[in-house]
């Protein structure tokens, strides 16, 4: 069965469920999530849900599919694009690939600290992106999540300098950036499925991959490799985005419940991801056993910068990216 088919069938199941019931909602929205059911993203996706139907007296409901229940986040961003489904919480550099301006909040080092982030995504640059992506994509980004660190964790090696790096096969995503900056580390960028990174580290598939400690636990990832680099080479963005064509049909009163449930369910999300940081680092040392090394993140940072630099000059975005400097 194809994805579109498979989409169509799951939110078709959705909307009958919805039918039969005595306290039928007025609209019925969809929104997928690729992150396992107890991740902080799938968490913050039902508490935007609840906040939507409890602001719209419910009348407006929304069904959240997590997992990757219903495709990959490149599928996802695409089935919002089309109206299949109606949000996701997508990654700035998947939403790149509709229009460059969010790729730079996705840069590795782009903020110095948790603060950095907040600035921009709650301040008028974080507003200016936001008009720029729906302006050219159709996309609307609702309220930026996120605010985890992200770290390397690989299967044998341990990390403690860019140097240990050389050579390994490092999991990543479809995104070309991504796939330089591993290269610029010394690295061997690899793209794979956010699903199978598990079985990819457990069969040596891949030496290691980077991401939040709540994913390390969530998905597991722990459980095959045990050495965690504490690179914080990023600070996460997660924008929360729907098709900005389906809410302007919407009735008045329903798109601003939507938009301010979306900013409360983001900043509920950042405070989560937060709790969850110190948590889950506790919790894999405890539970999984991960060893951690502190690397010198001097020549990372300045391979990175690179990164930025480049990104910003070939996508026209120097003066975006001096601004976020400027925001720390």
């Amino acid at each position: 069965m194809t994805l579109k088919k498979t989409l169509m069938a799951v939110c078709g199941l959705a909307v009958m469920a919805f039918g039969t019931s005595s306290h039928a909602a007025d609209v019925t929205l969809k929104l997928g999530v690729v992150t396992p059911t107890d991740h902080p993203h799938s968490t913050s996706a039902r508490e935007f849900a609840r906040l939507v139907k409890e602001k719209t007296d419910g009348a407006v409901e929304i069904s959240v599919f997590d997992n990757g229940s219903l495709g990959s986040n490149p599928e996802l961003l695409d089935a919002v694009s089309t109206g299949l489904i109606d949000f996701t919480i997508s990654t700035p550099g998947v939403m790149a690939e509709y229009a460059p301006v969010t790729g730079i909040l996705e840069l590795p080092y782009v903020f110095a600290d948790k603060q950095h982030m907040m600035n921009v995504t709650r301040g008028d640059i974080g507003k200016e992106i936001a008009t720029t992506y729906k302006d050219a994509s159709g996309i609307e980004i609702l309220g930026y999540m996120g605010g985890a660190q992200r770290n390397m964790i690989t299967t044998k090696a341990k990390i403690n300098g860019i140097g240990d790096l050389s050579g390994l096969k490092m999991r990543t995503w479809e995104w070309d950036v991504m796939l330089n900056w591993w290269k610029g580390l010394g690295a061997l960028g690899t793209v794979i499925a956010f699903p199978e990174v598990y079985t990819a580290l457990q069969t040596g598939v891949v030496d290691g991959a980077e991401n939040e400690f709540s994913t390390f636990t969530t998905a597991r990832w722990a459980e095959v490799a045990k050495n965690v680099s504490l690179t914080q080479h990023s600070i996460t963005v997660r924008p929360l985005v729907g098709n900005a064509g389906k809410l302007a049909g919407m009735s008045e009163e329903h798109q601003y419940a939507i938009r301010e449930a979306a900013l409360e369910a983001a900043d509920f999300d950042v405070e989560l991801e937060g709790k969850l940081d110190d948590e889950n680092m506790a919790k894999l040392k405890s539970d999984y056993g991960v060893v951690f090394t502190t690397p010198d993140k001097g020549p990372m940072i300045e391979a990175s910068a690179a990164v930025i630099q480049n990104f910003a000059s070939e996508k026209g975005l120097e003066a975006l990216a001096g601004a976020i400097s400027e925001a720390k």
